[in-house]
């Protein structure tokens, strides 16, 4: 099986690249195809220290996801359009995995004359620095993504609170649950493997595409408290 990771050089589709790559063909996509070829020889390098002698590709958005059989979207939320409409053309019975988040970064501060919440980037005296959770008109990343999709393309929503930095560290022993979100089970079946080909993550059904707000609103809920708590690895677990 075949993987593309658009977006592949920042660091959830490092993290992506690295830990899949030992069972899949992997390859990653950027804008930039020199980005894409110089971030594959950075995991490369990262692998051989490992001992493995997996190779990633690295090449543009459009020809990585023309050549796989599962594309993760590893992108920022306003690049979705552009990113959809670059390889709808070449669209046929892939498998498109989002693991977009739309997040905001706001500071606030308490008025000490009232009880109410004000905004105020530049006073210095602020009661918080941290991420919201900006809904889409879609209701959520994945389903704007699922209104760009050509028809008969299967979306999956899933691996949205896995924090990046833990997942690109293969020193790291990972132990959190993973919300998948679709409406075909023999696509979510596929994602469910893909996460259990990863040691140490558990997949969970969430329920269909619409479902997906829940699992990605998740996220700014857990940078904000591992930055504000000064936690690592924190992720999400079910007991």
């Amino acid at each position: 099986m075949k993987i593309a990771i658009l977006g592949g050089t920042g660091n959830i589709g490092k993290g992506f690249a690295l830990r899949l790559s030992y069972k899949y063909d992997v390859t990653i996509g950027s804008r930039n195809i020199e980005k894409a070829k110089a971030s594959a020889a950075e995991y490369n390098e990262i692998l051989e220290k490992y001992g493995s002698d997996d190779r990633i590709e690295g090449t543009d958005n459009k020809t990585a996801a023309q050549n796989a059989d599962i594309i993760f979207l590893a992108i920022r939320y306003e690049n979705i359009p552009s990113v959809i409409e670059l390889i709808t053309p070449i669209l046929d019975k892939q498998i498109i995995v989002s693991v977009v988040v739309p997040m905001a970064r706001d500071r606030c501060y308490i008025n000490p004359d009232s009880s109410t919440l004000m905004i105020d980037v530049s006073d210095k005296d602020y009661n918080a620095n941290y991420f919201c959770y900006s809904t889409p008109k879609a209701g959520s990343a994945a389903q704007e993504i699922a209104m760009l999709l050509p028809e008969g393309i299967e979306l999956v929503s899933a691996f949205h609170n896995v924090p990046a930095h833990t997942l690109a560290d293969l020193d790291k022993e990972l132990d959190y649950d993973i919300g998948v979100c679709g409406n075909s089970m023999y696509s979510k079946n596929i994602v469910f493997e893909l996460a259990r080909d990863i040691p140490n993550l558990r997949p969970l059904d969430v329920g269909p595409i619409e479902t997906s707000s829940m699992v990605e609103s998740l996220t700014p809920l857990v940078i904000n408290i591992a930055s504000r708590n000064k936690l690592k690895d924190l992720g999400i677990k079910f007991v």
